[in-house]
């Protein structure tokens, strides 16, 4: 299934792609940008990746005999990427706005997860709010949602 996502991943979203295969490849780009908050501060705690493991399997419907497979899928395409861009094209691709709110609000709880907020995890929110074209109001509004769930 691995080896599918990372196929799939490579030529992002077309036509001729399952509807399962693109929402496998949905989960993998939202997996990996949660991942990228989990790993900003150099400090990826197992709270966290237990945070993003939670996420996937209530949000996205990840079978959770799977979810360390994609944890790890995910780690190894944010260790390679040199931006966000890829990960979030996709996003941008298939996702609503609420979507992409519900994804921002998934990222601040993964930095809530340990209990602080690094201003790396913080800038890097901001930064994917900005590249899937969330308002700075909606921004906010999800950051203080997660501080107080």
């Amino acid at each position: 299934m691995i080896d599918r996502l990372f196929d799939f991943f490579e030529h992002l979203i077309s036509d001729e792609i399952p509807e399962e295969d693109a929402a496998e490849a949905i989960a993998l780009a939202a997996a990996s940008l949660m991942m990228e908050v989990a790993r900003s501060d150099n400090d990826k705690q197992e709270i966290e990746l237990k945070k993003i493991g939670a996420i996937l399997r209530d949000n996205f419907s990840v079978n959770p005999s799977t979810v360390n497979a994609l944890l790890a899928s995910a780690s190894d395409r944010v260790e390679a990427a040199h931006d966000l861009y890829q990960f979030t094209q996709l996003i941008n691709d298939n996702y609503s706005y609420q979507d992409k709110e519900a994804l921002i609000l998934s990222m601040w709880e993964v930095a809530y997860a340990d209990g602080r907020i690094e201003a790396i995890e913080d800038h890097i929110i901001r930064r994917v709010a900005g590249l899937v074209h969330i308002a700075h109001a909606d921004f906010i509004r999800l950051k203080i949602q997660a501080r107080e769930t």
